[in-house]
């Protein structure tokens, strides 16, 4: 919290996740044995996890498979929960958990999540995660790179005017600089993360991530007082373009529901 999560600075955490029975047990052979009829759709594509196992384990550079095949544990994968336990400390405290937040705040938003990809799987498009929300993503099997940049780096990103969190560059990893002239002057950051790891994505960071080779990740959401102010900001945004009442509205609802979470958190040690 007083290191990283305040100051918003990313890290790579090594041993927060030993005690999971993932490492045991996530294999793609694993997967593709026993839940082969689990769907996710990637571009407007509907891939059950039994094919597309096979096509992670023959993508190459030259021909990658469709990336990110990701699904919601919450709503979709409970019958792996349990490999991906104990939670974290930090998560003790997420709002995201709190029987005061409603679920309609942030509509369809999935904050856990189980990621699979193939070697030279590039993820979609540059962006912060929407609502602000902290990024949390440990890595199970292989290897991934994570490319970040600082939020101040936005004006570089080119954002989507519909969707600001989102950049509208676009095959970012190979830029077209007469296009995009500005990406010259962002500074990335990078690092691969391995089997065991953990990368922590501060709110506001623009980030990436490309797998190296087979890939599973556990992705986690993290609300909490700090990053309150961006998720605000991003609520109102969308709910602005329903209507300018309604987004003054949710701007005190918001202040006040902070307010209200802050003395819950101070009285009572998890949610």
């Amino acid at each position: 919290m007083n290191e990283y999560i305040i100051p918003n600075k990313p890290v790579i955490l090594t041993d927060q996740s030993k005690d999971w029975k993932a490492y045991n047990v996530f294999t793609p052979e694993f997967f593709k044995k026993n839940f082969p009829e689990k769907t996710a759709t990637i571009k407007g594509k509907e891939y059950k996890l039994g094919e597309y196992v096979d096509m992670m384990l023959a993508s190459t550079p030259e021909n990658p498979a469709p990336y990110p095949f990701k699904v919601d544990l919450d709503r979709k994968f409970t019958e792996i929960l349990e490999y991906v336990q104990p939670d974290f400390e930090v998560m003790r405290k997420n709002r995201l958990k709190s029987p005061m937040f409603r679920n309609g705040l942030i509509p369809q938003a999935s904050t856990l999540e189980i990621f699979f990809g193939g070697a030279a799987g590039w993820f979609p498009y540059l962006h912060y995660d929407l609502y602000g929300l902290y990024a949390i993503v440990t890595q199970v099997y292989g290897h991934k790179e994570f490319i970040l940049y600082k939020p101040e780096e936005g004006k570089y990103m080119y954002p989507d005017p519909e969707h600001p969190w989102k950049s509208t560059i676009e095959e970012y990893y190979k830029p077209n600089y007469e296009k995009y002239p500005l990406f010259k002057h962002a500074n990335p950051m990078s690092d691969v993360v391995a089997p065991g790891e953990t990368v922590f994505v501060p709110k506001g960071w623009w980030h990436t991530a490309r797998s190296m080779e087979p890939t599973i990740s556990i992705a986690k959401d993290l609300l909490v007082h700090q990053n309150w102010d961006l998720f605000s900001k991003d609520v109102v945004f969308y709910k602005r373009k329903q209507s300018p009442v309604k987004a003054n509205i949710m701007v005190g609802y918001l202040k006040a529901l902070d307010l209200g979470m802050g003395i819950h958190e101070k009285f009572i040690s998890k949610y």
